[in-house]
């Protein structure tokens, strides 16, 4: 009887694990999608140089992107063949959907990484490039000035003040980046280097961060589990 139970338990996990995925897969399109549509805004605002830049680095975010879906496919697929088999490991799936949790920004995280302090007003672009530069270099969980960002997290300009998920956030921005400083700080680098122009950057390396701020997820209304 209780082998059942666990065996339910079990199934039930690896269902969310999945969804948890699939909603994730979806995030990265809306995340791709949002950096285009901010781009063309500004394209008319732009010089050809800065233009060049700028499709420079769209296309650059985009692969990643694809290649970060194409790895979230992929662990979808082994999960719901170990669905389907039955046979997959229990505490697997529990880390699984622990880092899911983390990944998607509901509990609190702590750890090395960097401190990012810009003095200055930026557009929702810069920062989204900014953000993209840093998640592709590993960034395991951020934070901003008392908000916690994943990739769902709408980044909208207000007149000199930017919105996160629809709180105002203003000059200087605080950014936390929890990962690896060795693999962060060339992606942090590069984004300074296209707003040192016109703001004040610093960075700096940290061994431990913490960010407490957390997501409360959406319920769903009309999605279901598969069967």
């Amino acid at each position: 009887m209780l082998s059942r139970s666990v065996e339910r338990t079990a199934r039930a996990q690896r269902l969310i694990v999945v969804s948890l995925i699939a909603v994730a897969l979806g995030f990265l399109l809306v995340v791709q999608l949002r950096s285009q549509a901010a781009v063309a805004r500004s394209l008319a605002a732009q010089d050809d140089t800065s233009v060049a830049l700028l499709i420079n680095d769209l296309n650059r975010a985009n692969n990643q992107l694809i290649q970060q879906g194409a790895a979230l496919a992929q662990q979808e697929a082994q999960l719901r063949q170990a669905l389907t088999a039955g046979g997959a490991d229990v505490q697997a799936v529990q880390k699984e959907f622990v880092t899911l949790r983390e990944v998607n920004g509901e509990v609190p995280v702590h750890g090395p990484g960097l401190q990012i302090r810009i003095e200055g007003t930026i557009m929702d672009f810069e920062l989204q490039d900014a953000l993209n530069n840093l998640r592709n270099a590993g960034a395991e969980a951020i934070g901003l000035n008392g908000y916690r960002i994943v990739g769902s997290t709408p980044v909208q300009s207000h007149g000199n003040s930017l919105l996160i998920n629809g709180h105002a956030v203003s000059s200087p921005l605080n950014l936390l980046v929890i990962g690896d400083p060795e693999q962060l700080g060339p992606a942090a680098d590069l984004s300074a280097s296209s707003l040192q122009t016109r703001v004040q950057v610093q960075i700096q390396r940290q061994t431990e961060i913490a960010i407490s701020e957390v997501i409360t997820p959406r319920p769903l209304i009309y999605a279901q589990l598969g069967k």
